[in-house]
């Protein structure tokens, strides 16, 4: 990439991370020209800083996915921050296991025993558990992505759950950054059309879930059948 002007270096760093609307739509403005002729430098760049904020549990990642919309549109965006999301989870889950496990349980000791009892009891289940917990608000996605690795949820399940269950959220920013001239401020994010969105691609998300759970139960009621006869 050829080297930042003064004005757009100033910009960039003065609004990283973004936490207004004016602020993303700078990055916006200062970065455009950049996508258009290094798309996968800069999406390389948002991935790493998205990863790295996310690990560490630095707020801004909204942003971060607003931004991700403004530049590559609702698409190509949403793959991005599907793909950035899901990484920088499960960093946060790798570096639960290294590093914060006793930083954790001090912290959140019996929220933990709670989500481990939980964990537990859908041992066979899991998948649809954590896609349910991404997309409802229950639990806190930073505690989601420190307390699974504690409480013995497989990474496979964690990685899974956390593409499908935050896909709704993803969705809804990056559509969002694409139509930044719609919104007044990030608190548009969550007006009634940008919840019903969020809301109709969150059923989607859950559909597996309860196809699952349908097919369990009358898989149940067809054994219970054979066995009275």
């Amino acid at each position: 990439m050829p080297r930042l002007q003064a004005h757009e270096l100033h910009a960039l760093v003065h609004n990283f991370p973004p936490s207004s609307l004016p602020a993303v739509i700078t990055l916006r403005d200062t970065l455009l020209a950049y996508a258009e002729t290094y798309p996968k430098t800069v999406a390389v760049g948002i991935l790493m800083l998205y990863s790295i904020m996310q690990t560490f549990a630095i707020p801004g990642t909204i942003s971060l996915s607003l931004l991700s919309g403004a530049l590559y549109g609702s698409t190509r965006g949403f793959l991005l921050v599907a793909a950035v999301s899901t990484a920088g989870s499960c960093s946060c889950y790798g570096m639960s296991c290294l590093l914060w496990r006793p930083i954790a349980r001090a912290v959140w000791a019996d929220r933990i025993e709670g989500f481990k009892s939980e964990v537990a009891k859908r041992r066979h289940d899991l998948l649809s558990y954590i896609i349910f917990l991404r997309v409802t608000p229950m639990l806190p996605n930073v505690f989601i992505n420190v307390a699974s690795p504690i409480v013995g949820v497989p990474l496979l399940d964690f990685a899974l759950g956390t593409l499908i269950g935050c896909a709704p959220n993803n969705f809804m920013a990056a559509h969002a950054g694409d139509h930044l001239s719609d919104l007044d401020s990030l608190a548009d994010l969550y007006n009634p059309r940008m919840l019903l969105l969020g809301l109709t691609v969150g059923c989607i998300a859950l559909l597996p879930v309860y196809m699952k759970h349908r097919h369990d139960k009358e898989r149940a009621i067809a054994m219970l059948a054979q066995k009275i006869r």
